[in-house]
């Protein structure tokens, strides 16, 4: 298993395949829907991972550089599995590709929209859970 940056120019051609990913792990964001993300996936406003098996996508990581006043955050506002069970296996190459992008980027911390579920998963590895927003300082 493996994760992959996709560059906004080839995100196209896998839309098919990562939109109903992504749709599924917008359960906290009523008012969007996955095409919403498309146009800034494309202009790079917007990043995406997708976690590969051999030669299925089997979760997708979708998040934004957020710039604070002070602080500079990475917001993953979509992480999904395909089987939805197997969180804990693709959380260690998916946290460290999201640390190593954000620290690259000059963030001081890792934002995540999580439902209560899986807050209390991030919570266990020393994410804060703060309403559904857990967080994690690099």
């Amino acid at each position: 298993m493996k994760i992959l940056l996709t560059p906004p120019n080839e995100v196209s051609s896998i839309w098919n395949e990562v939109a109903p990913l992504i749709q599924k792990g917008l359960v906290s964001h009523e008012d969007s829907i996955a095409d919403d993300y498309l146009e800034p996936l494309k202009r790079a406003d917007s990043i995406l991972w997708v976690v590969v098996d051999d030669t299925e996508i089997e979760s997708v990581v979708l998040g934004e550089i957020i710039n604070y006043p002070r602080k500079k955050s990475f917001l993953v506002e979509v992480w999904a599995t395909k089987s939805g069970y197997n969180f804990n296996e693709t959380y260690p190459i998916v946290i460290q590709a999201v640390k190593d992008f954000a620290e690259f980027n000059g963030c001081d911390y890792i934002e995540a929209v999580v439902r209560k579920g899986l807050a209390r998963k991030f919570k266990k590895l020393k994410w804060n859970d703060n309403h559904s927003l857990v967080t994690l300082t690099l």
